[in-house]
């Protein structure tokens, strides 16, 4: 049978619908200036190149934004965490081909011989972290609810725009910085 419990009311809440929509302006918020952070971060340390990464970023978001009205997706707070690790994971693409640039260009390559280098010694690292994390992004999808699969869609999206941006958009800008090869790379 029951037990007689009483029952004492400590609080009462009340949830408005207005409560999401400050949610989302928030995350867009934060999100708006993490990316800002990132954008400033890769300018100053990379220079000329760091305006590569931050045309590339840029183009990632808005491929990003087009897909998912592409799709006809509502952009929920989840979605909006999917974006901004989606940033991160760009940034990421973009330091760990950069580093290699710096790297060739250590040995005394040529700016043209470095950036092949760069690139063509970066890809399976790339590959690997954006692979990895497009499965992390499925397995999310496939068992999760909701949210978790809004987070889980926005973030496989980024992650496919990632890789063209960061390996095609940003190769083909720095094939134009690097297109003479004594011409010295700001990187």
């Amino acid at each position: 049978g029951a037990l007689p419990a009483p029952v004492t009311i400590v609080e009462v809440r009340t949830v408005g619908s207005t409560l999401g929509a400050d949610s989302i302006r928030a995350g867009s918020f934060a999100t708006g200036i993490g990316a800002c952070m990132v954008l400033c971060f890769m300018l100053i340390y990379y220079k000329s190149a760091g305006v590569v990464s931050c045309v590339a970023l840029i183009t990632n978001i808005l491929l990003v934004m087009s897909l998912l009205a592409a799709a006809g997706a509502t952009l929920t707070l989840p979605g909006i965490a999917g974006i901004a690790l989606t940033v991160g994971m760009a940034v990421d693409c973009n330091i760990i081909i950069y580093e290699r640039i710096r790297e060739e260009l250590r040995l005394g390559k040529n700016a043209r011989a470095a950036v092949d280098s760069g690139f063509g010694s970066a890809i399976t690292a790339v590959l690997d972290a954006n692979i990895t994390t497009f499965i992390a992004g499925v397995v999310l999808y496939t068992y999760g609810t909701g949210p978790i699969k809004g987070f889980s869609v926005t973030l496989m999206i980024g992650i496919l725009t990632t890789l063209f941006t960061g390996i095609f958009v940003s190769r083909v800008m720095m094939d134009f910085l690097s297109r003479k090869a004594n011409k010295p790379l700001s990187i």
